[in-house]
């Protein structure tokens, strides 16, 4: 397809844009996806044949039809579906106070930030202790200053409200 067929190809789309989907309306629910697949159709029809410009309103209103009686209305096809159970009863609060303490972790040192989301990830420190060599009480200290640091932190914000 030259790119002078396709520029007209697109004038011709946008012009009459709103008449051809008021005229998916009348074929589909869903016009808008419609008209979408038809024009990508007609794209892929003029690359083999540019005579489609000749009687472009009726080869596009044509393509239309049959999309929406065959091969579009299969894919939009609703098959029965089941009911989906939810995988688990997880506890939302708990995630979102996790969440909140790691936003408010960033106002925290590199190593306290880490022993941190450790901690809140469920790391025991003991077995942390032994996993890196960093003796158990430098990081109960290194909570101990971030639980510190935190509510300083939190305090600040309430008192602003």
């Amino acid at each position: 397809m030259s790119s002078e067929a396709r520029r007209d190809f697109d004038a011709w789309f946008v012009e009459h844009y709103e008449e051809l989907v008021r005229s998916a309306r009348k074929l589909h629910p869903d016009h808008y996806d419609l008209v979408h697949h038809t024009y990508l159709r007609c794209v892929k029809a003029l690359k083999k044949n540019e005579n489609i410009l000749e009687n472009l309103p009726g080869y596009f209103h044509t393509s239309m039809w049959i999309s929406a009686t065959d091969h579009f209305r299969r894919l939009y096809e609703i098959n029965e579906t089941t009911d989906i159970e939810p995988v688990s009863d997880y506890d939302l609060s708990y995630a979102i106070k996790k969440e909140e303490a790691l936003i408010l972790a960033n106002h925290l040192p590199w190593f306290h930030r880490t022993v941190l989301s450790l901690y809140l990830e469920g790391w025991n420190l003991a077995e942390l202790s032994r996993e890196t060599g960093i003796s158990v009480d430098v990081l109960y200290q290194s909570i101990r200053f971030s639980k510190k640091k935190l509510r300083h932190v939190i305090s600040q914000r309430t008192n602003k409200k």
